[in-house]
């Protein structure tokens, strides 16, 4: 969940929080191969915002009617902020996959990714002109489903996956933090980059000197890293690719428990969910 008076785009309705707030806890889900099977929502909101509990209602049933499942529970509260949690129930046909990358294991990102930086950007730098790939991935994110039966037709080779909802680097260090290995990236930035977000970096060159970090930036993009062992990589790429996805192989597991992206070691961004901002460590 989320604090609504923090995390709301100043460009998103109040039926986008409702269908944001679905597709995050939803992506955790499909992100372990299973199916979205029952919904509880809990609301907070002030006095001033009560008159959007109907709007935000209607953004969740939106997003359940894409998912599937049914919504068997709202809880109301008030108090001096905004808030909003989803609690999803899966359905798995096999053992949920873990979050875990081990030597040799090779690590695929579905699609190119990005827009979610730039929007983070423009919101905290009161930028409204941006693209309606942007809009949408800031405020209708969707979570792709078609990947429950990717993973589960795949379930013998795939050893690991984690869903993008922090930051990048954020999910890079869940993962290693998890299993005890690390992390070698070896894949250009081109190739993960959106392109608006490559646009946008050769745009303000002046004040982003490297494409990787905005990258790293990305969040809440709602789609699973997925960790592979080495001899499926080449099915799983021509799996992909055969869904109108584009995956890129990010890199590989290693013994040592460090990340680095072309010999550097990756930066520590991370998603502060008190001040719904992205904050260096």
């Amino acid at each position: 969940g989320f604090a609504i008076s923090r995390a709301k785009y100043s460009w998103c309705s109040y039926k986008d929080v409702g269908f944001r707030a679905v597709t995050a806890a939803v992506s955790d889900v499909i992100a372990k191969g299973c199916k979205p099977l029952a919904y509880a929502l809990s609301i907070g909101l002030t006095g001033h915002s009560i008159s959007k509990l109907k709007e935000i209602i209607n953004g969740v049933a939106s997003a359940i009617s894409i998912y599937g499942g049914y919504l068997i529970n709202i809880d109301t509260n008030s108090g001096n902020d905004d808030w909003i949690d989803i609690f999803v129930l899966g359905n798995c046909e096999f053992t949920p996959i873990p979050r875990v990358v081990k030597p040799g294991n090779v690590l695929i990102l579905p699609r190119r990714i990005g827009d979610t930086t730039i929007a983070y950007i423009a919101h905290y730098n009161n930028i409204y002109n941006v693209s309606q790939n942007v809009i949408e991935v800031s405020c209708r994110p969707l979570a792709e489903i078609r990947f429950i039966d990717i993973i589960n037709k795949y379930r013998s080779c795939i050893v690991g996956s984690i869903d993008i909802s922090d930051t990048l680097a954020e999910t890079f260090y869940d993962l290693i933090d998890a299993s005890g290995y690390g992390i070698l990236l070896n894949a250009s930035p081109y190739s993960i980059a959106s392109y608006d977000l490559i646009n946008f970096y050769y745009s303000n060159k002046d004040s982003y000197s490297d494409i990787k970090k905005l990258i790293l930036m990305a969040n809440e993009e709602y789609v699973p890293i997925l960790i592979i062992s080495s001899w499926c990589v080449d099915e799983m790429i021509k799996s992909l690719y055969s869904l109108g996805f584009e995956p890129v192989v990010l890199g590989y597991g290693i013994t040592s428990k460090e990340i680095t992206w072309m010999g550097e070691k990756i930066p520590k961004i991370y998603w502060n969910h008190i001040s719904s901002k992205i904050i260096y460590k």
